[in-house]
């Protein structure tokens, strides 16, 4: 197989977005994600008032690009017209107002609260229930479908949410820049503690952890001394869900969620019991009110920095942003997250018989396949093993090689806020800011020998002993005090918070996840930094500065 030139699908510049997907998508996934995620900007933008009509994903040579698309760029009848292009612009000014003027999001807030996600939730827990040993092939076959087409339809769930996540958080952190003259991401602060899904003590796993917490037995258990291979955790798993309830609930609401990224190769809890009980020995040794005690803590001190004409102002627009702040990570964890796990774990399945019959060498070279070609598996036909292990081999090798941060011309420069309405440029410029403190990093690698640069992600300063992350297998090794070094984060780090003295990561920026986990448990982080995981070694002594984006080799 060759590699296919950089071409973009159309003109115009295209950016990489390796803070969610830095390494190749799959078949599967590059055919299912792309169309569920621009039906959802598209609606979020134009439900804002945003000037863009959406942020469009394509797959090039597997790696995910991104590109800002305008509301005035040519369509099929040529360019718009001047008078077209300012009543456009005041159409969307009126929305904008409004959406300020009824605090939309909350609406948005509600609508995800009390619909989305708890139907999302029992569709999850519904396609995870079922055996799928027991279907024969044509069930199983159905099932794949079926999952395949949630999995879009979540895709699309967790991208029209996105502005009502943005907004209020980059508005109040954009006012607080006016106000105070610090960095906007100083502002970021006052959120700890207000996206527990993200932090060492989620919501959906408190009563198993008191449950553990008020047995003796099982607390024992659950702190067992030494590393555990996967039979061991397997088996003191399955002690706890026997012996508590609240566990077995929890583990059957989590499971089948991949633990990392946005793709089929990663593994699910499911798979790694070992992480599930990694995450309720977090759980259990946390203090769940001490992010929110460091949150009020920053929020007092910029507070007392706000001219005292605007403290009101300040008050409502926190309230705002901390009401909305954790569907910035529940929108994804509950749509996409979990339907990615169930289809990884129906297409094993099928390459599981595939493998038992002889059609494949080992049940995970389906996940190289497309949907279509898994369910020909199923019929003795679709691709050959050697055709699959080739796509996997040729997967790797072009991450590896990576890719480029740009393609296309160079972005223009954005159009100047304060020449808008008061309202659209509101608008523009929490979007805008938030987008860029998730999709962002260095453009290219910053320091020298001993000095690696990047995004201050937390603030505080530790020196330790760095540990890299190549593999799940890496994570588990990792030792009191140790600062984790990895290209991106997901949700199997939360399993080992209590253990990371900070955190440096190759890409991402403020807004990423590993600064909010940062953020959540209070501990330092540089992130967006390029190449760290090139340039420090599991062993290496380090120290993070995660108030100046810097790290020291020692």
């Amino acid at each position: 197989m060759q590699v296919n030139t950089w071409e973009t699908p159309n003109p115009g510049p295209w950016q990489q977005d390796s803070a969610h997907s830095p390494c190749v998508t799959t078949a599967a996934l590059n055919e299912l994600y792309p169309d569920g995620f621009n039906r959802g900007f598209s609606e979020t933008f134009a439900r804002y008032g945003v000037l863009l009509d959406r942020l469009a994903m394509a797959s090039i040579n597997g790696f995910t690009y991104h590109q800002p698309q305008p509301f005035d760029m040519p369509g099929p009848d040529g360019p718009l017209t001047p008078e077209q292009i300012g009543a456009e612009i005041e159409r969307r000014a009126s929305i904008a107002g409004q959406a300020f003027e009824t605090k939309l999001w909350r609406h948005d807030l509600e609508l995800w609260d009390s619909i989305c996600k708890p139907q999302a939730i029992a569709k999850h827990r519904e396609f995870a229930d079922v055996e799928l040993e027991s279907l024969t092939d044509d069930e199983l076959a159905d099932h794949l479908r079926r999952v395949t087409a949630h999995l879009s339809e979540m895709v699309y769930q967790h991208h029209r949410f996105n502005v009502a996540a943005m907004m209020p958080v980059g508005d109040f952190a954009l006012h607080v820049a006016g106000w105070t003259g610090r960095p906007p991401t100083e502002a970021f602060g006052v959120l700890d503690g207000y996206s527990p899904v993200s932090g060492s003590l989620p919501q959906e796993m408190v009563d198993a952890v008191e449950a553990i917490r008020s047995n003796d037995e099982m607390r024992t258990l659950l702190d067992g001394d030494g590393a555990l291979d996967a039979d061991d955790a397997s088996a003191r798993l399955d002690q706890l869900r026997a012996a508590l309830p609240e566990v077995d609930e929890y583990v059957r609401s989590v499971d089948y969620r991949v633990i990392e990224g946005f793709d089929i190769t990663g593994p699910t809890l499911r798979e790694q019991p070992d992480v599930i009980l990694g995450k309720l020995a977090t759980g259990l040794h946390a203090d769940a009110e001490e992010a929110r005690r460091r949150s009020d803590a920053v929020a007092a001190r910029l507070r007392a920095d706000v001219p005292s004409e605007h403290q009101d102002e300040f008050d409502e627009l926190l309230g705002e942003a901390r009401a909305v702040y954790r569907l910035r990570d529940e929108r994804g964890l509950y749509s996409d997250v979990a339907a990615i796990g169930l289809l990884r774990l129906t297409m094993l399945e099928v390459g599981r018989r595939a493998a038992e019959r002889g059609s494949l060498d080992d049940r995970e070279q389906v996940l190289d396949a497309t949907v279509d070609e898994t369910i020909a598996l199923l019929d003795g036909a679709g691709p050959a093993a050697d055709d699959l292990a080739a796509r996997a081999e040729f997967r790797r090798a072009l991450n590896a090689d990576g890719a480029p941060r740009h393609l296309g011309p160079p972005p223009p420069p954005p159009p100047p806020l304060d020449a808008l309405p008061p309202a659209l440029g509101r608008v523009m410029a929490a979007v805008g800011l938030l987008i860029e403190g998730v999709l962002g990093e260095l453009d290219a690698a910053a320091g020298d020998d001993s000095t690696v640069i990047g995004i201050p992600g937390n603030v505080g300063v530790h020196e330790g002993v760095a540990r890299r992350i190549d593999e799940m297998e890496d994570l588990l090794l990792l030792e009191d005090g140790e600062i984790l070094v990895a290209r991106s984060t997901g949700e199997a780090f939360n399993a080992m918070l209590h253990r990371v003295g900070g955190i440096v990561t190759d890409h991402g920026s403020f807004a990423c996840h590993a600064a909010i986990m940062a953020r959540e448990i209070g501990f330092p982080a540089v992130v967006g930094t390029v190449n760290a995981t090139d340039r420090i070694a599991t062993g290496d002594r380090i120290r993070i500065d995660g108030s100046k984006g810097e790290v020291t080799i020692l």
